[in-house]
């Protein structure tokens, strides 16, 4: 019974440890992209697994570099959106997205109603 109780702690251990790792890699990525642009995350959490997007912008909307991390534990690693660099994000279609899996097209469309939000807001406070 104690090595069964043991064996528990060590994995509970284990996962602390590669979320943290995970988490810092997280960090990492976003500061790189802070430096060079506006830099907009977006998760959409699942029952099973999650899926985190990281965008970075310039001005205009237009995506300048992507990264996307999906999966259930922390054997998910960060990878490059290739398809969607040099797009805008305003005219990103969900016919464009048909490579990507379901959750995976909901996390960038969440993206686009956000970055259109912050839009809308930021123009009422420049119209008061």
């Amino acid at each position: 019974m104690e090595i069964l109780f043991l064996f528990f702690i060590v994995l509970v251990i284990l996962q602390w440890f590669f979320k943290v790792k995970q988490t810092k890699l997280l960090y990492t990525h976003y500061n790189k992209f802070l430096e060079t642009g506006n830099v907009l995350v977006e998760r959409k959490k699942g029952i099973f697994f999650g899926v985190i997007i990281m965008l970075q912008l310039d001005k205009e909307a237009n995506i300048k570099d992507c990264l996307l991390i999906s999966g259930a534990t922390f054997f998910s690693s960060w990878r490059s959106c290739e398809e969607l660099i040099n797009e805008n994000l305003l005219s990103i279609k969900n016919e464009n997205l048909n490579g990507y899996k379901k959750t995976v097209r909901k996390v960038i469309a969440k993206a686009v109603e956000s970055y259109q939000k912050s839009k809308e807001k930021e123009l009422e406070e420049k119209l008061v």
